[in-house]
C-alpha cells in the first residue's frame, strides 16, 4: 500500500501532473504548456503558506494520487459565525493505481488539516466518480444560485477547481 504524506514545493510537478489528469477526466481538451509552467509555479508558492496544504499517495517513487486544500475568509451568516471556510481541489489518481483507497486516504488527510484548524465548513466541486467518497465523509449537495463572471479570454466551461 502506497505512503500518505502532505506534499512539499518540491512536489510541484506530480501536483500538476495530477491536476492535469484531473482536467482530462473532466472534459478540457488538452493541456497547455503555459498551463503547466503556471500550475507549477502556483503549487511550489502556496505549497509555502500556512492556509494551503496537499497530501498525495507514494508509490514507486512518485505521487500517484492527491488533493490539495485551503482556507478562505467568508464574511459570517447567521447561521455560522466563523466565516472561514475551507475549499478541497485537485483529486486526482492515476488510472492505474485506483480502487486502492489512495483516494481515500487523501481526502482523510485534507479533511484532518481542517479539522485541526477548526474550519467549520468545507467545500468542494464533485464529479461523479468522487461523489461516494465525498458522501461517506458527509458531505451533500446543497443547490443554490451559484454564478460566475470571467474576463474575457477565460473560457467559462472549463473546469476551474
Amino acid at each position: 500500500m502506497g505512503t500518505l504524506r502532505r506534499a512539499t514545493p518540491a512536489d510541484a510537478e506530480d501536483l500538476t501532473r495530477l491536476r492535469g489528469l484531473m482536467h482530462l477526466a473532466m472534459g478540457a481538451a488538452s493541456l497547455p504548456d503555459e498551463w503547466r509552467v503556471a500550475c507549477e509555479a502556483s503549487f511550489r508558492r502556496r505549497l509555502t503558506e500556512p492556509d494551503f496544504v496537499a497530501f498525495g499517495v507514494e508509490e514507486a517513487g512518485r505521487l500517484v494520487s492527491c488533493g490539495a486544500g485551503w482556507l478562505e475568509e467568508h464574511l459570517p451568516s447567521p447561521g455560522q459565525f466563523d466565516g472561514r471556510r475551507g475549499h478541497i481541489a485537485s483529486m486526482s489518481t492515476e488510472v492505474e493505481w485506483k480502487r486502492r483507497g489512495y483516494a481515500r486516504q487523501v481526502f482523510a488527510g485534507l479533511m484532518g488539516w481542517f479539522a485541526e484548524q477548526g474550519v467549520p465548513r468545507v467545500d468542494l466541486r464533485a464529479t461523479d466518480d468522487g461523489r461516494g467518497l465525498y458522501e461517506s465523509f458527509g458531505f451533500r449537495v446543497l443547490g443554490g444560485a451559484t454564478m460566475a463572471w470571467t474576463a474575457p479570454g477565460v473560457r467559462p466551461g472549463m473546469p476551474g477547481r
